[in-house]
């Protein structure tokens, strides 16, 4: 097999992300929409969106679109998704698109289901999974069985799905992971709740949430140790190599919007992405002057120095949300980015022993293998040289 080449650039590709309703029919315990309404996207405003993202893909010379249906949960408005496909997949269009959609999946189902598979090579859907049955019912209102979940498994094995711990869930994470490894789906976008309050459950009943995501991660490091075959979630299985490359070797923002993405509302605007959105429902705002061009300017100034920032994740509409600061972090996010390093580079460090075993690494090159080891001894040290190492055992 052919060693894969590290590179900082990423296929170039933009998304436009259609809101298509802001309606669900689940009431899920981290949900940010605060305000479900009833609009649906309309498909003129679809259309415009469409169009005027080709238009921008031809002009910067983009590789191919992603047209994204957004919700509340999008198959709420599945007659306009249908309207606006038929429409779309009856155009010639100058770049290579992909339909997509992310969803809860009670209601793909029927005629539903039908139609998706009919146009499963056009319209690709990921399924929100939240681990085991006992936690996705606590966290998305008991729909664990209302969802066919081998439909997703059989016709698209490589989309995955997309789990999201949540405070009261956290003491369940790695039998969550490990579940939805069972079920045999290859991918587990695994990424925590953000603009939520960790140290306490949907109860407000008190959680030492670092306790628990220490324990958690690294029973899950040790399974992946001992599972070499199975390829670890994003979330354990950090990108070290990013942080040995440090912040200067980033020419893209953590997050795309307002720059890969752009979204169109049932109103008419075109937002930096969806959460946006929801700042213009909730409070009015506009979002016109918000520059998300370049990731210059886009640090919190609490970060300065952190070498663990290239691989922090950030949310602008979330931070918008919370703080109205794009820049602003969460504190949680920073406390939880620490924790997963601690345990990820104690994981990748064991795998670096013998690299050619390990799914995570037998692909890599020498240089990327330097490069992760460097970016590991970097992210111990300075665990270790911060203060943060000492904090947790005081804990």
């Amino acid at each position: 097999m052919e060693k894969k080449v590290f590179r900082y650039e990423k296929l170039k590709r933009c998304t436009c992300t259609l809101y298509m309703t802001e309606a669900c029919n689940l009431n899920c315990i981290y949900c940010y929409e605060h305000i479900k309404g009833k609009a649906v996207m309309p498909l003129d405003i679809a259309q415009t969106g469409i169009k005027s993202t080709f238009e921008r893909a031809i002009k910067e010379g983009i590789d191919y679109v992603e047209i994204l249906f957004h919700g509340g949960e999008p198959f709420m408005a599945f007659p306009q998704i249908k309207e606006i496909c038929e429409w779309l997949w009856a155009q010639t269009w100058p770049t290579k698109y992909i339909c997509y959609a992310t969803t809860n999946g009670t209601l793909i189902h029927g005629a539903i289901k039908d139609w998706l598979l009919m146009n499963k090579e056009k319209f690709v859907i990921g399924l929100s999974l939240d681990g085991t049955r006992e936690m996705h019912n606590r966290n998305r209102s008991n729909s664990y069985d209302k969802i066919d979940i081998n439909f997703f498994k059989d016709n698209w094995p490589e989309q995955g799905v997309k789990m999201t711990p949540s405070p009261g869930t956290l003491s369940s994470l790695t039998e969550g992971v490990i579940h939805i490894h069972e079920l045999g789906f290859s991918r587990n976008n695994c990424t925590f709740a953000s603009g939520v309050a960790w140290d306490k459950d949907e109860f407000g009943r008190p959680i030492d949430y670092k306790q628990l995501l220490q324990e958690q991660l690294m029973k899950l490091a040790l399974y992946y140790l001992n599972h070499p075959d199975i390829q670890p979630i994003d979330m354990l299985n950090i990108k070290f190599l990013t942080v040995a490359a440090g912040m200067g070797s980033l020419h893209d923002k953590l997050c795309g919007a307002g720059t890969i993405m752009r979204c169109w509302t049932p109103d008419g605007q075109c937002l930096p992405c969806h959460l946006f959105y929801e700042v213009s429902k909730e409070k009015g705002i506009k979002t016109d002057n918000i520059d998300l061009s370049s990731p210059c300017h886009l640090s919190d100034t609490r970060c300065k120095g952190c070498i663990l920032e290239p691989v922090c994740p950030t949310c602008y509409g979330g931070n918008f949300i919370t703080y109205g600061d794009i820049s602003k972090r969460d504190p949680y996010t920073c406390m939880i980015t620490k924790i997963r390093t601690l345990a990820g580079s104690w994981m990748v460090g064991q795998m670096l022993e013998s690299p050619e075993k390990y799914n995570a690494l037998k692909d890599f090159s020498d240089e990327e293998l330097a490069m992760t080891a460097k970016g590991v001894i970097l992210t111990q040290s300075f665990l270790e040289d911060t203060g943060f190492m000492k904090e947790l055992q005081h804990e």
